[in-house]
């Protein structure tokens, strides 16, 4: 060869092989992103009517509004800039739903991957032993011997953070009757958090619980709540503070290094006491409470890395927007902040962001199958890895969760046991194949599958409930309320509004045409018995999926015994 042509070519293939080589090394960290998933608490997908802003619950104390969704889920009547702008450059998903529709279990779910019927917790074991019907609802807990997502995650290399809301371990401990034996320090319901042993009491009970929370896989924790505000067991500190859990997880971002991260970030809004709720003209559980009341007691130091508060009203009446609904722009605030850090950080390219909710609360659907309950927002913004303006259209569900963040961690979803969900790494990468044919719902005494077009519902009960409704028995709810048919779940708060408000809530068989019928006024099982049929199939499908659990006639305890064994 001759030498003048040598070097040129070398050069050339050097530089292409370095420009491969590039190429590689930018698709490997494109393949492993950081993930912040952002849950809100009780928040259905669904805009209320115009009828609906008025709502009266008829308990005597009326929360005045539903609880609206976020802006991109079509709701022109508040101001979610940030969030609606992540899911215009994200993808939006039209047809999300969780598996279960109160607290616990839906958050079991997201952080396993596994329906709650699956749960192994002591506590659950022991309520509903192995041959008996589980009765789903909040009494689930993480496994303390049993992988779960951010356990996974540490092993794949990536830094765990929770910060917010828990609900999902030592159900006991949020008895205040259990605190002391257990390390817990005590204080009255209405003890002053401006007293400092009051506050330094309250700040114990914070540290125990973001200590004990790492337990479960989790490398940071921080601005952590037990459960729901009131089991703080203190008056004052029964208000939300965005700001709060907001710089918790800023610091986790902040102190993030170069390996990959996974943050859990639970909020606590809109779920009671509503943040709209307005005394003497002051939302005195939202944005006018004390900012420097929070889950750890009084905090010496103002909370300044989000818009002041004042601020944001003003923003919302700017934007010719009804000032009740300046929550949700507060929430959004605290999205805008994370988004902040994470570009000062150099994060924010290969971050992916999830904003969803833990369940709905529409028309009273929570504690229901109805979609006010199962039905939520969900958007994903992930700049190196979603196309701008996308959405899908097919169901999810939260199983899907856990799948779809170990997938992008590297792991091989067949070496990391039992997953009942699907991973969503295609979908997000512009394939719009369904994943599901169907979805599973469990809640209580009800169960339930849907396809795109048709949903079914049963309600079945354990033996001694069915034997008092055989024996017509009066079973008393809510406020002294008769009813021949207990609640799908204990609480009877939940269950008498979830009663009023769905009117077909008792029936034994329900099947709904989702296209014709998405607000699911009228139950057809009669009058398609050969679709309920079908549909009661599947969910048999499901349910015998579930080692010794009968359910009712349609999965006896003979059915599914041999699996156990």
């Amino acid at each position: 060869m001759n030498k003048k042509f040598v070097l040129p070519l070398c050069i050339c293939l050097l530089l292409q092989v370095s420009c491969s080589l590039s190429r590689k090394a930018e698709e490997d960290f494109f393949e492993r992103p950081n993930i912040i998933f952002i849950m809100t608490d009780d928040q259905s997908s669904i805009v209320p009517s115009i009828q609906d802003a008025g709502f009266d619950f008829s308990d005597g104390n009326g929360i005045g509004i539903q609880s609206h969704p976020i802006g991109f889920n079509g709701d022109p009547a508040v101001h979610t800039p940030t969030i609606d702008g992540l899911a215009k450059d994200g993808m939006v998903f039209t047809r999300a739903y969780v598996s279960s529709s109160v607290c616990s279990p839906s958050r079991y779910t997201t952080l396993t991957g596994r329906y709650a019927g699956r749960c192994e917790g002591n506590s659950f074991i022991t309520q509903f032993p192995p041959g008996q019907m589980t009765r789903i609802e909040n009494n689930t807990e993480l496994e303390e011997n049993r992988e779960n997502l951010p356990r996974l995650l540490q092993k794949a290399g990536y830094r765990t953070g929770f910060v917010g809301k828990s609900h999902i371990i030592d159900h006991h401990l949020l008895r205040k009757s259990n605190w002391l034996e257990n390390g817990l320090e005590s204080y009255d319901q209405d003890a002053d958090p401006n007293l400092k042993e009051v506050s330094d009491k309250m700040a114990h009970n914070h540290q125990f619980w973001a200590t004990r929370i790492k337990d479960f896989g989790f490398d940071y924790a921080n601005g952590i709540y037990a459960a729901n505000l009131k089991e703080l067991n203190n008056d004052s500190l029964n208000v939300h503070n965005l700001e709060w859990k907001n710089r918790a997880a800023l610091e986790f971002i902040e102190q993030s290094g170069d390996e990959p991260f996974f943050l859990y970030y639970s909020e606590t809004v809109p779920h009671g006491p509503a943040p709209w709720i307005r005394n003497k003209g002051k939302y005195e559980y939202g944005l006018d409470a004390n900012p420097r009341f929070t889950g750890e007691g009084l905090v010496s130091e103002t909370l300044n890395e989000m818009p002041d508060r004042e601020q944001i009203k003003q923003e919302v009446k700017a934007a010719g927007k009804d000032p009740d609904h300046a929550w949700l722009s507060w929430f959004d605030e605290a999205v805008g902040a994370v988004v902040e850090k994470l570009r000062e950080k150099g994060k924010l390219e290969n971050t992916l962001i999830i904003v969803t909710s833990d369940h709905g609360n529409y028309n009273y659907g929570k504690s229901t199958l109805y979609e006010g309950g199962v039905k939520v927002p969900l958007m994903m913004y992930w700049p190196a890895g979603i196309k701008p303006g996308s959405r899908y259209e097919e169901l999810v569900q939260n199983i899907d969760y856990t799948p779809t963040f170990l997938e992008l961690a590297g792991l091989d979803l067949n070496s990391v046991g039992q997953l009942d969900g699907v991973s969503l790494v295609k979908t997000l990468k512009g394939k719009q194949e369904p994943i599901h044919e169907f979805l599973f719902f469990e809640l209580g005494f009800a169960r339930g599958v849907m396809t795109k077009e048709w949903k079914y519902i049963a309600v079945r009960y354990n033996e001694d409930s069915e034997k008092k409704v055989r024996e017509g028995r009066v079973f008393t709810g809510w406020n002294g309320h008769k009813y021949t048919q207990p609640y799908y779940i204990r609480n009877t708060h939940l269950g008498y509004h979830a009663a009023l408000l769905n009117e077909h809530y008792f029936e034994r068989n329900q099947l709904f045409n989702m296209m014709n019928d998405p607000e699911e006024n009228q139950n057809i099982a009669e009058s398609y018995p050969e679709k309920a049929a079908d549909m009661k199939m599947l969910l048999i499908k499901s349910l015998t999926s579930f080692p010794g659990r009968p359910y009712g006639e349609l999965v006896k305890p003979s059915d599914n015994m041999q699996s156990l064994e």
